[in-house]
């Protein structure tokens, strides 16, 4: 299989929350700096999915009783020139329903007391960081059916073993999808997380609908979505989502091309009077898994890092980045100019 994903070379991210990590000598989250550059082995789109994702942990209140809720997240990259030609800002996305905590029931947000997020390290074991008290400074869509959820957040990529998926990948055009054509997920595995490092898992399947028409989303409202024919469970949801767009076209064979299709939002169950339901995966119940996952398309995500609100936000950073590095430029001196 050939590589697919590009390693974004991200230079920096606007955090509204401090992050406290869970291990000597923290690496400050805010703000970060340039991100390492690109490997020389490049890695195979099954293992650089795995690599994406970060696991969620969320602690809650609703009244008196506290739970928790878990679920995956993944890094993307979003360009900005503005730093460079390389240069951008790197999100973390999710559902809608992990980053509200949600009370599975009623389909409300609980109060957010922490959250932990979890990445394996460059040296080979995991790590948390913890924000709180309180929740991360999650961007919401303003469409109420879309269950995503995205907050400015860099890790350093000299200490953290993550990749970030970059815009250039999404699927741009549903014109370019077929019902069949193979998926490819990664998430929280909840029955083994992982002892030293997380451990994701990848489960692959085919799309088995491309709805044009609005389906009722986990959010309870209708809304754009995609089926997959692919098993999903509790700790899936926020997970990535690949499409290989090669395969057979008319007469013609091409070679493996991977892509970025949307985020596990739910999945539908069947009920006792073996009724298909739509539920989230956050929590661990599942009762009987029809096997149809649901999609949030790519596009969803790509139309929330353009929300007004975000751009607000790299509005305001950009010139204090660029300020910040003439002011390093400067303080190295003419040797450490470029030839």
């Amino acid at each position: 299989m050939k590589p697919l994903l590009t390693l974004a070379l991200v230079l920096a991210a606007l955090l509204r929350s401090e992050a406290q990590v869970s291990t000597p000598n923290p690496v400050p989250a805010s703000p970060a700096t340039a991100a390492s550059s690109t490997p020389a082995k490049p890695l195979y789109a099954e293992r650089q999915i795995r690599k994406a994702v970060v696991f969620i942990k969320m602690t809650c209140a609703s009244g008196r009783e506290m739970g928790q809720a878990q679920g995956t997240g993944f890094f993307v990259a979003y360009p900005d020139k503005r730093l460079g030609e390389r240069g951008g800002f790197s999100y973390l996305v999710t559902n809608r329903h992990v980053a509200e905590c949600w009370d599975e029931e009623t389909r409300r947000p609980r109060t957010v007391q922490g959250v932990d997020l979890t990445l394996n390290l460059q040296a080979g074991h995991a790590q948390t960081m913890h924000f709180g008290p309180g929740n991360v400074a999650w961007v919401l869509p303003s469409d109420p059916s879309v269950d995503l959820a995205a907050a400015p957040l860099l890790p350093d990529q000299r200490l953290y073993d993550y990749v970030t998926i970059s815009l250039a990948d999404f699927v741009a055009d549903d014109g370019v999808l077929s019902e069949g054509d193979k998926v490819v997920l990664s998430g929280f595995f909840y029955q083994f997380p992982g002892v030293r490092r997380i451990q994701p898992i990848v489960r692959e399947g085919i799309l088995a609908m491309l709805p044009d028409e609005e389906l009722i989303t986990t959010t309870g409202k209708p809304g754009k979505v995609y089926l997959a024919d692919v098993h999903i469970f509790g700790g899936n949801s926020g997970s990535p989502v690949l499409v290989n767009l090669g395969g057979l076209h008319g007469s013609m064979i091409s070679s493996d091309s991977y892509h970025m299709l949307g985020v596990v939002s739910g999945m539908y169950y069947e009920d006792t009077d073996v009724k298909l339901q739509v539920t989230t995966t956050a929590s661990g119940t599942v009762h009987a898994n029809s096997g149809i996952a649901m999609i949030v398309p790519a596009s969803q995500v790509k139309a929330l890092l353009e929300d007004p609100r975000l751009q607000s936000q790299r509005d305001a950073a950009v010139p204090l980045i660029l300020q910040r590095e003439a002011a390093a430029a400067a303080a190295a001196g003419p040797s450490a100019a470029k030839p």
